[in-house]
Parts: structure tokens; sequence; C-alpha cells
């Protein structure tokens, strides 16, 4: 029984082949629901097929007819079953349908022991890639979509959207769709069309107070604080920004070269980035002096010396 990777079965499904059967599990859905609908649009080009869907609650009675009885009309059913139980995966796994093709669904990773050994099946683990494999996934989502993705695009991503496809699928399209016929998916490009989430814009947030930009960074924490974020939470945001920025700052006048950075704070390529270009307009001296505030601030809103909306707002006047 074969075991695939998303890549693999994508590739030999684009080649026009498929099982009968296909255990799909993992926690990225998204890549489980692309691999159905490529199978279904790869039936679809030579037949007549009948798509049947079962969730958790269906009877198993009636998911086992589906799979046995030969459908009159048309040349091929496709069923896909949601998060089966294993004894069903077992029995399902032994029917015998010249016109059928089958796909079972799991949100979660099984283990080696839960998968029963069959004839014509596929095995695929759809869990979110990682390192190059998601770089590689990244370039040919938007390839398919007649676009290209430079390496600054592709850390944007990867830093403001995780690792989540569906996530960064919905990014890519919505780039592709504004861009039209223009090719280059940009960094100010993604920032344009980019979803304004809570964490996304803390980060927004912290950008603007280190790149000394007073009036977005007033704007983005009246909407973190409508939002209800609490004032402390930005404060704590602004000091563990402002102590990577030190760190960067005493590792860089150590003679640390700026691409070694990254690796030596163990911080994403994308942020090593960042805090180097903010480093170009704030010294050691400035860091520290912001950490003070910082910690002055923190106290005076814990204490309740004042409006901590106030509070924070007077100090983005002063830093910014």
């Amino acid at each position: 029984m074969p075991v695939l990777t998303y890549t693999q079965a994508k590739q030999a499904l684009a080649k026009g082949k498929y099982p009968l059967f296909l255990i799909l599990h993992g926690e990225a859905h998204y890549l489980s629901r692309k691999l159905i609908r490529e199978l279904r649009s790869l039936l679809e080009k030579s037949d007549e097929i009948e798509y049947l869907e079962w969730d958790e609650e269906a009877v198993d009675a009636d998911i086992f007819t589906s799979l046995t009885t030969i459908p009159l009309w048309l040349s091929r059913r496709l069923v896909v079953i949601n998060n089966t139980q294993t004894a069903e995966l077992k029995k399902y796994l032994k029917v015998s349908n010249p016109r059928l093709v089958c796909v079972l669904l799991f949100d979660n990773k099984l283990k080696k022991g839960d998968i029963p050994d069959a004839q014509n099946c596929w095995v695929v683990e759809c869990s979110p890639p990682k390192g190059r494999d998601l770089i590689k996934w990244l370039s040919e989502e938007a390839a398919a979509k007649g676009k290209e993705l430079p390496a600054s695009s592709v850390e944007y991503l990867r830093f403001s959207c995780g690792d989540d496809p569906a996530v960064l699928a919905a990014e890519i399209e919505k780039a592709a769709v504004y861009l039209g016929s223009e090719k280059k998916i940009t960094v100010d490009i993604l920032k344009k069309v980019g979803s304004r989430t809570a964490g996304r814009t803390l980060f927004e947030f912290v950008d603007a107070v280190a790149e000394h930009k007073g009036r977005a960074a007033l704007e983005i924490a009246g909407e973190l604080l409508a939002q209800g974020n609490h004032p402390v939470l930005l404060v704590s945001m602004l000091s563990r920004h402002y102590l990577q920025m030190l760190e960067a700052a005493y590792l860089l006048q150590e003679g640390v070269a700026a691409q070694d950075l990254p690796s030596q704070m163990d911080v994403h390529p994308y942020v090593g980035k960042k805090l180097i270009k903010q480093l170009r307009s704030s010294s050691i001296k400035e860091i520290e002096k912001v950490l003070f505030s910082l910690l002055e601030l923190d106290l005076s809103i814990k204490q309740g010396k004042g409006s901590p909306e106030l509070l924070l707002a007077a100090f983005l006047g002063e830093v910014c």
C-alpha cells in the first residue's frame, strides 16, 4: 500500500493516476480538500460521475450501501467519508466495486497501527509544509495563478501568516486578483491586500513605533484597543521588540555579520532584516532609553496613575 506525501499524490493525479481508495489524514485540511477537488476533476474529465459525501453523523448502513451499489447510469461514483472509526475503515477497504472511488478523510494524523493494509489504496499525510517544502509550495501556488513570488514575499508570508496553507493560499489569491495582468507579488502588494488580523496588527504596531511613525502607531494602537486588547499587552509587545533590537545592536557592535544575525538570535530571517533596518535610526543609548520609558509606562498603567489609553498615547508621542 503506497504511502505518499501531498506533493507525490498531487503529481500522480496530474499524470492521470488514482487509486480506488485514498486515505487522507493530517491537520492541513486545505490540502486534503484540494486533493479531493483534483481527484474529482480528473474523474469528470473522462466520466460522468456521482459525488457523495458522508459526515460523522451518517448511518453506517447508508455509507456501506453507497460503497457496494453499482451506479446504473453513471460511469463512476466518488464517495468521501469523514472521520470514520477504525473498525469501519477496515470494513470499507474490503469493498470490491469496479465503479467506486472512495476517499477516507481524517482531520487528524493517524497512527501507523490505525491504517490497515489494503489493495489499490494510497495513504497521504496532509500536514502543513515546513521549511523548503513550504517555500516550494508557496511558489507553486503563485505559479498556478500565473504569478511570481520573490523570496522576500515568501519570507513575509511565512512570518505574518504562519504555516496554515489555507491562510497562505487566501493571501496569494487576493494578491493575484489585485494584480490583474501584473506578474510579481511583492511585499508591498501583500501588505495592501492582507487581512488585518489582531496578530498582524500587533506586529504592524510594533514596527510603526520602532520606525518612528507616530501617526500610524497611534492609529493602529486605537484599532487594537477597540478590538479589546489591553494596553499592557501593547507595552509587553513593545518591550519584547526593543529587547530584540538591543540584543541585535550589541551583536552587530561585537562584529556579527548582518546575514548571520537571524541564526545568532534564533529569529526568522524576515525579523532579522527588519531589526537591521530599524537599527539604522536608533542607537543603543536611545533603545535603552525607550526600554526605561516602557518600564515606567507599565508601572504607571498597573498602578492606576492615569487612563491607560492616555498614558500610552503620551508615550507614543514622546518616542515617535
